[in-house]
């Protein structure tokens, strides 16, 4: 199991203070922490997976991961449920729930029919499924609290919309706007950059319906690896057509039948469109997580060995 952390300091009775040396977001295409229903037969997921509760329909995992990989490419905490078109192209699919259908899903892997399947009986994806949601909770709480950055505006009119930034910042840089800002009639999303490399858009509000607007402008294509949209409040995220930028929307179900280029934090999934890889590199400065179960079985087993060595004094 990884833990997303450099060093751990203690923050308080229930939480540590944790710098992160890469977000999960880095190292996954799609997170889930609820189920995976993929409607359709083009529901691929290009890049690795972590699905926290049910795999009810799938399609094809891992297209960009290397072929002769080794890694647990898709890691599924409950049951995965294979039909005749779902295919692991490569690594392993790590499960702890049962696996039932076709096993002959290890297409592009090499290992036989079902040599990618790996059954896991120690708890460590129910484990890492707490560990990344404290996690990427932190990071979604500590981007909303950003203010907008100086020099950050939504221009435009009812066709076209820009996130226009006219400052100098090299590194992060900040727009903060609600659902109903994000939403319009044929709306068609620009960016402009500047000099900025990273870019988070925090969005409030518990519903976000695309319908016909879209990001696919030159600007977003080309740098959708460093967009990053929080969807810090929404429950339900519907895409009507291809959406550029990761996204982080811990308590959100996302349904789309168009593609989502970039790295996907979720609570579920339903949809048949593509998850083209990607991902958001960013690392936050330090951040408030709670205690997951297992850091605190780590002070716990601290604080025996401490108590030990004192009983022996005496």
């Amino acid at each position: 199991m990884r833990f997303y952390s450099k060093f751990l300091t203690i923050a308080g009775a229930a939480s540590f203070s944790v710098m992160a040396s890469a977000t999960p977001l880095n190292d996954y295409n799609l997170i889930l922490f609820g189920d995976l229903n993929v409607s359709g037969g083009s529901g691929h997921i290009e890049g690795k997976a972590f699905i926290g509760g049910n795999v009810v329909n799938a399609s094809v995992f891992a297209q960009k991961e290397p072929d002769n990989s080794t890694a647990d490419t898709v890691k599924v905490v409950g049951n995965f449920k294979s039909n005749s078109g779902t295919h692991i192209d490569a690594g392993y699919l790590a499960y702890e729930g049962t696996f039932s259908g076709p096993a002959n899903i290890c297409n592009g892997t090499d290992m036989g029919q079902s040599g990618c399947l790996k059954k896991v009986t120690d708890g460590s994806l129910s484990a890492e499924k707490v560990d990344l949601f404290n996690v990427l909770q932190a990071e979604s709480d500590y981007y909303k609290g950003l203010a907008s950055s100086d020099n950050t505006a939504l221009i435009g009119d009812m066709n076209n919309k820009k996130f226009s930034y006219t400052g100098g910042a090299t590194d992060l840089v900040v727009f903060n706007i609600t659902a109903d800002q994000l939403t319009g009639p044929q709306w068609s999303l620009d960016m402009d950059f500047a000099t900025a490399l990273n870019v988070v858009i925090n969005v409030s509000g518990t519903s976000f319906n695309a319908g016909t607007t879209k990001n696919g402008t030159n600007s977003f294509r080309n740098n959708f690896n460093n967009v990053l949209w929080n969807f810090y409040e929404a429950t339900t995220l519907n895409f009507g057509d291809s959406w550029y930028g990761s996204i982080l929307a811990l308590n959100a179900t996302i349904k789309t039948n168009s593609n989502l280029d970039g790295a996907i934090a979720a609570k579920s999934y339903a949809g048949n469109g593509e998850i083209h890889k990607g991902s958001w590199d960013y690392t936050p400065p330090t951040v408030e997580v709670p205690e997951p179960s297992l850091l605190g079985l780590m002070m716990a087993g601290l604080g025996l060995l401490g108590l030990g060595r004192l009983r022996r004094r005496r």
